[in-house]
């Protein structure tokens, strides 16, 4: 199909003529078309291409966490925000954002947030709490020595004993296997099924921030990586996790066996702040914020094309615009949201990400709903074979620091 599509633009761009330029409507118009077909059948396959329609099991309610160039700060900020409307819509205070959906992947910081909530069903803010805490660690700028020789110690602390399986939900942490020079992603489904492919929690999650051990191992020592370690919360070098979630649903159906295209999921994609590095030397970290930034940016724009119409109410992705250098991640949630445009950039959108989020919390409550009085399940989610009953694993909440006097920019 590839080939017949780039003859075809061939032919109607004549040489000379950009695809973003002036003047040229239809051929852009075309253009897009053409890359919104190429992208969905390269991201998702062809079943993306179906006409998107809601599932009549329900739509798979996935959760994505970029570790971004502010450490995770905006995406803590936006899961409190969000946690606290699920707990006001639904009368219940003990609601946790890991009740709402199901399934998680995170990179970096994200890697850490996610594991948190649906392993430790954390709340947000305890969550939110220990990334302001260990900022440092969690940005990559920690130091190679004095209080910060031992920056893991933040998530033994946090995870204790607890292994991916443990996730009480399908959990995915992308990274970079040094040894292998290839991508690898520790997965709960994977995890469940063999030793193999269980890791600890812990040592997954130091890994994506980059500041874990050498070498992570599985728990019967078969499976080894060598971790990639880059500054600025990429970790092993994968910046954003959504097309890892998205493929994972869609091609596991094992644990999803209704998910056949785009309008069958709702994804919310939390990013960074942009303007979190905006004021920083140039050095070889600040390149790779830059260059993490960057990759961040054509994943959203490539999964935006690939939902298509749905876009607007089955992908949401909530990041800062940049333009507020300085604001906290709180501020953030006040900003007007930012949309990737094919061959455009960015535009503000009329919507805040507060305002967006308090949507997303709506669409989930109203699933939670469905289900309820649903007699087909949307999920299938295997049970770990032997549960454990660490201490670690208990429900008691630590709130973790390094050194928090020592944690200012």
């Amino acid at each position: 199909m590839a080939t017949p599509a780039i003859a075809l633009l061939d032919q109607t761009l004549p040489f000379g003529v950009g695809v973003g330029g002036g003047g040229g409507g239809g051929s852009d118009r075309l253009s897009k078309e053409i890359f919104s077909i190429l992208e969905s059948n390269f991201l998702f396959g062809a079943q993306a291409l179906e006409p998107a329609g809601a599932c009549s099991a329900g739509r798979v309610r996935v959760l994505s966490i970029d570790g971004g160039a502010d450490g995770g700060a905006l995406a803590a900020a936006a899961l409190v925000r969000l946690e606290r409307r699920l707990q006001e819509l639904s009368g219940n205070p003990e609601a946790r954002v890991a009740d709402y959906f199901d399934v998680a992947a995170g990179s970096g910081a994200g890697g850490f947030l996610a594991a948190a909530l649906f392993a430790r069903r954390m709340p947000a803010e305890a969550a939110r709490d220990v990334v302001a805490k260990n900022r440092k660690v969690f940005s990559g700028r920690h130091g190679r020595g004095g209080l910060f020789s031992r920056p893991e110690a933040v998530f033994r602390k946090v995870f204790g004993d607890l292994t991916v399986r443990d996730a009480a939900k399908p959990l995915l942490i992308p990274c970079y296997d040094m040894a292998t020079a290839a991508p690898f992603v520790f997965s709960r489904a994977d995890a469940v099924e063999a030793e193999a492919f269980d890791f600890p929690l812990w040592q997954v999650c130091a890994a994506a921030c980059g500041v874990g051990p050498a070498e992570v191992a599985s728990l019967d020592g078969r499976t080894r990586l060598r971790a990639a370690a880059a500054a600025g919360g990429t970790g092993a070098g994968v910046a954003n996790p959504t097309a890892v979630a998205v493929t994972h649903v869609l091609h596991n159906k094992r644990e999803f066996p209704f998910a056949a295209g785009a309008g069958d999921l709702v994804v919310l994609s939390l990013g960074g702040n942009a303007a979190a590095g905006s004021g920083a030397r140039a050095s070889s970290s600040s390149l790779l914020r830059i260059a993490g930034a960057c990759q961040a940016d054509m994943v959203d724009q490539a999964v935006s094309m690939a939902f298509g119409e749905s876009r607007a109410t089955n992908y949401i992705r909530i990041q800062g615009n940049g333009i507020t250098a300085g604001a906290t991640a709180e501020a953030a949630m006040a900003e007007r949201g930012v949309e990737s445009v094919l061959f455009r950039g960015k535009k503000l959108m009329p919507q805040t990400n507060g305002e967006r989020l308090d949507g997303v919390a709506e669409q989930l409550v109203r699933e939670q709903h469905r289900r309820m009085d649903s007699k087909t399940p949307v999920v299938l989610i295997k049970p770990s074979a032997t549960p454990r009953t660490s201490s670690s694993s208990a429900s008691t909440l630590i709130t973790v620091s390094t050194n928090s006097s020592s944690e200012s920019p």
